[in-house]
């Protein structure tokens, strides 16, 4: 069965179960569609939404992501019955006054209103007086910076109540090019069309433009003035730029009708702007009249391109423009006023038969030529469905046109054909049914952190690398790195680059951030840090596209400084945030990165890239004269920060060591085992040898074996845990334990134990004893530390360093308190769930006791074999969880864990823990003379478990069971030894000789070892 018609018949089954549910292959306008799937995106706005319903709408969400992306083509929806007779009696019951209101679009803010302000009363007396058809969502002034856009809610909520106002349902439209997040806060925002345009994919812009409708009938919204269709081949426009998808007239009407596809099959109309092509021009109509002066052959191959292939898609509108056409019409007038333009090419000779809307007419293009009535009688005259004006004055606009058809200028045929399009577009978008949005769907329908991951990947893929002349990148955030951050803004803003820093701190350990703009923080008045502080800067350039603002370049007084960065002989990278054309004035710049965006999402891929966390494959979708043509760009593979595979030589390299493990296992030293060995960034080994128990029938160990870790608990979980605490500040070195745990006071010594310190207990030199065998004393987890914090001290805390399992019990408890979490449960959600460990957890299920290796044969208090739960007869008794043993894992698992702190806390580009928390806490503590313990982690004495040979900067651990892990950051080494020693006794204790000696053939086989000096 295909695809689409499995999923005809499910919906069908859901139809029957839900009547709200409609069906329709592709849906009405005025539904929305998940994949096959058309829900009526509003109710009655004061019907409450049972719990059941919000559960079916988040449902219903999933699965439009789940099933493929690309949808099936289904039989065009045929305009209903219901439908025309609602059309022809509402176009027959109308006034002359009302049919002229069909015609306006006039703007408003999506935001709270009281029902007695002046904005609402001025929106209610358009809606109620003027009959106004369409409402157009703007943002309002907010200085000196520029705007602020909508709010969901208020968004939603206002446009209810005006839907509630208007006897004929109001036709709402919004700018989003970029989708919501364009004009409505905390919304879906997308990178601009030109990524899109460099990652040269369709189905990135059949998703944008989905996504971007779902949202909007979400909110209220049913018409987006967009996709921008204009071909930019003029590096010197002003207004389009990075809104168009690129140069080339074919790829651009390919994106355009993938975005328009997308836009529609969810419910909403599109619009193509701006017809017939604003590419070409080095003006802005928003500050004068524009003139494209080309030949109607050049137009045919360039201009016209896009509009036919949105037409060929069925696009709902078109958008016209305020720019002089001569080849098109030789009477010196705007394409808004244009009937040869309006209605004889794009009507008669492109066969378009939907809505056509003007672009503002409010604009200077216009207002500084005609007063807005005549503008709005002209713009009819040529052929216009809707008069568009952000001048908040339709009344001018309305008055004018009545004028016009009473005199006969307009005549009242011309009008009917207008206001029937109208009206036919609101039908089939529901609306006559269903005007208003349920609110209580916003929540389930509006950002969904899914829409933000597609948004994020089309960023990610349209980031292009133009030149990398001196490798500079990417760059590697496993090895120290010093940068230096100038972030330039062409347009006035206190604080540009925002992400760009947050995304830049977490992968370097020193960072200097420059900013400056050209109204808060100018060149001339900031300073640039010395040379010695940084070792390679990024010079991120943002170049806003924006109306009114007249050009895309980058003021003198900044391309100065950017000049000055890239000649101080430092490697620099430059990053171009907006028109990638600014690339042309930098020959310099060695390394050149282009994002075609300025939108947050493009910092962060911008960062991603140069680090290497993504890939580069884009391509220039426009040509830089002198600089690059287009189809230009570098592939660079994603770096995947990740433990290499081993190479084919490393076993054979390795061989003498396997040998001896082998040798061991058959001498009963332990019953087997697993080794893992890492070395430069790749996993060399993981070699089980052996068998899970002594018994010739027994399973023979496998990679994935799970091993009791024992003491390595101590290192693995609570001492990483204790990290991380420590970088948030919830658990400072030298705070006092007593703050946390107020009962170890209790008892003797109480003065002392109010001295003893987080630092303490991960130097062991708290005081307290080794160990007790409380677990043969005690009944639970609350008795057990009660009688280690009764416990009298035997040392002064800090005097001396003697190992003590009870003091890691206390780190436990402590850090539970610290973190308000289970011990177990704050490692799996901040360590061992997002670094990928499946296999490392406290009281693994009963389900996984055949990969576990057995422990003892207990005599004393378990009386059995010990095998799937903890060894450690303290740890038991606390559950199974305890900061000084209890934890589980495999080797591959360990080795994850331990190319973590090789790659300086960071891994698969994430970072857990900063390389200067890391290097605390695995240097040597020198409060102690002659004691050897770092924080949580021992260094090598004499003799070292780790051998002869691991530098003094090595740090590692060992466990009771025959677990042990030793790492060497001079030497870009680890090596996990994983055995069952204890198996079936405690007695067998040869696993001191076995333990040093596999380190120091691990460290000879890899040429490690230093020379052996030569024999006199």
């Amino acid at each position: 069965m295909a695809p689409a018609a499995a999923r005809r018949i499910a919906c069908k089954s859901i139809v029957r179960k839900n009547p709200r549910v409609l069906y329709t292959g592709r849906p009405r306008l005025g539904q929305r569609r998940f994949e096959g799937v058309a829900v009526r995106i509003a109710r009655q706005a004061s019907l409450p939404r049972p719990p059941a319903r919000r559960f079916f709408a988040s449902l219903l969400l999933l699965t439009w992501f789940l099933l493929p992306a690309a949808i099936a083509e289904a039989p065009e929806q045929k305009f209903s019955r219901s439908d025309d007779r609602w059309v022809k009696r509402t176009l027959e019951r109308m006034s002359l006054d009302e049919k002229i209101g069909q015609l306006l679009m006039v703007p408003y803010y999506g935001g709270f209103a009281n029902t007695d302000s002046e904005e609402f009363l001025r929106l209610a007396r358009q809606i109620r007086e003027l009959h106004v058809g369409g409402l157009i969502v703007s943002t309002r002034p907010q200085r000196p910076t520029g705007f602020e856009r909508s709010e969901i809610y208020g968004l939603a909520q206002l446009t209810n109540r005006l839907q509630q106002l208007a006897p004929v349902p109001v036709l709402v439209a919004a700018d989003f090019e970029r989708g919501a997040g364009f004009r409505v806060r905390d919304t879906t925002s997308f990178p601009h069309n030109m990524t899109l345009g460099a990652a040269g994919d369709t189905e990135l812009a059949y998703r944008m433009g989905r996504i971007a409708a779902s949202e909007a009938r979400a909110l209220g919204v049913h018409w987006l003035l967009a996709p921008v269709v204009d071909v930019n081949n003029n590096p010197l426009n002003p207004i389009i730029n990075i809104r168009s998808f690129g140069e080339d007239p074919a790829e651009v009407g390919r994106l355009a009708a993938a975005f328009i596809r997308g836009c529609q099959e969810a419910g909403a109309l599109c619009t193509a702007k701006h017809f017939p092509g604003l590419g070409d021009t080095t003006l802005d109509p928003h500050l004068e009249l524009a003139a494209v002066g080309v030949d109607r052959a050049r137009l045919e191959q360039l201009e016209l391109v896009p509009f036919k292939a949105a037409i060929a898609g069925d696009v709902a509108a078109v958008m016209t423009e305020h720019i002089v056409v001569p080849a098109l019409d030789p009477e010196p007038v705007a394409a808004t006023f244009s009937r040869p333009i309006t209605t004889g090419l794009l009507r008669d000779q492109l066969g378009f038969e939907g809505l056509v809307i003007t672009d503002d007419v409010s604009m200077n293009a216009i207002a500084s030529h005609i007063w807005p009535g005549e503008a709005a009688v002209r713009a009819f005259e040529a052929g216009a469905d809707v008069i568009l004006s952000m001048s908040r004055q339709p009344e001018v606009a309305f008055a004018a046109l009545k004028r016009a058809v009473e005199s006969g200028r307009l005549g009242e045929e011309r009008l009917n054909q207008s206001v029937e399009r109208i009206l036919r577009a609101k039908a089939r978008l529901g609306l006559p049914r269903q005007a208003q949005v349920d609110l209580e769907q916003v929540e389930a329908l509006v950002n969904n952190p899914r829409f933000q991951e597609q948004a994020q990947e089309m960023a990610d893929r349209g980031v292009a690398l133009l030149r990398d002349d001196a490798g500079l990148l990417p760059l590697d955030s496993t090895r120290p790195q010093r940068g230096l951050l100038l972030i330039v803004s062409a347009d006035p803003d206190p604080f540009p680059g925002a992400e760009l820093e947050r995304e830049l701190t977490s992968r370097v350990d020193s960072l200097q951030v420059v900013r400056t703009d050209r109204l808060f923080f100018k060149p001339e008045e900031i300073a640039l840090p010395a040379a010695s502080l940084y070792d390679w800067t990024l010079v991120a350039a943002f170049v806003r596209v924006a109306d009114r603002k007249g050009n895309v370049a980058l003021p003198e007084n900044l391309a100065a400084l950017v000049q000055k960065i890239l000649n101080n002989g430092k490697p620099a990278a430059l990053i171009i945030l907006g028109s990638p054309y600014l690339a042309e004035r930098f020959p310099q710049a060695k390394t050149v990165l282009c994002t075609f965006s300025t939108a947050e999402i493009a910092e962060r891929a911008a960062i991603r890239a140069v680090f290497g966390q993504i890939g580069t494959s884009a391509r220039l979708p426009v040509t830089i004269p002198g600089t690059a043509e287009r189809g230009a760009g570098l592939t660079r593979a994603a770096a995947p920060m990740e433990l290499a595979a081993a190479a084919p030589e490393d076993e054979t390299r390795l061989a003498p060591v396997f040998t001896l493990l082998d040798q061991a296992a058959a001498q009963g030293i332990t019953p087997g085992g697993v080794l893992a060995v890492g070395h430069g960034g790749r996993l060399a080994a993981v070699h089980p040898f052996g068998r899970l128990r002594y018994a010739s029938d027994a399973d023979r160990v496998q990679p994935d074996t799970l091993y009791d870790l024992a003491s390595l608990t101590k290192v693995v979980a609570t001492t990483t845990a204790a990290m991380m605490l420590y970088e948030r500040g919830a658990l400072p070195l030298d705070a006092r334990v007593v703050d946390y745990l107020p009962e170890l006071q209790q008892g003797p010594d109480a003065a002392a134990k109010a001295r003893i310190t987080v630092r303490h207990l991960l130097t062991h030199s708290s005081g307290l004893p080794g160990y007790l065998r409380l677990f043969q004393e005690v009944n639970d987890r609350r008795q057990l530390l009660e009688r280690i914090c009764a416990a009298p001290l035997e040392y002064a805390p800090g005097s001396q360093s003697v190992y003590s399992d009870l003091g890691m019990i206390l780190l436990g408890e402590v850090i539970e308190r610290a973190s308000g979490q289970p011990l177990d449960v704050f490692l799996q959600k901040n360590l061992f769930e997002p670094l990928g460990l499946r296999s490392t957890l406290f009281r693994p299920p009963q389900a996984w006791r055949d990969r576990i290796a057995p422990t003892e044969e207990d005599a004393e208090g378990r009386r059995g074999l010990i095998h799937g739960e903890v060894h450690d007869g303290n740890a038991w008794m606390m559950g199974g969880v305890a900061g000084h043993a209890g934890l589980f894992s495999t080797a591959p698992d360990l080795a994850v864990f331990c190319q973590l702190l090789l790659n300086g806390g960071v891994y698969r580009h994430r970072r857990f823990l900063q390389r200067s928390t890391l290097e605390l806490f695995t240097s040597r503590q020198t409060d102690i003379t002659g004691a050897s313990r770092a924080l949580g982690w021992d260094t090598p004495t004499e003799p070292s478990t780790s051998g002869r040979y691991f530098s003094a900067r090595a740090f590692g651990h060992t466990g009771f069971t025959g677990t042990s892990i030793w790492i060497d950051p001079e030497k870009r080494l680890f090596v996990i030894l994983l055995t069952n020693r204890v198996h079936p006794t405690a007695s067998n204790n040869q696993i001191r000789s076995l333990r040093p000696a596999v380190h120091d053939a691990v460290v000879a086989a890899l040429g490690l070892a230093p020379p052996t000096p030569a024999t006199p």
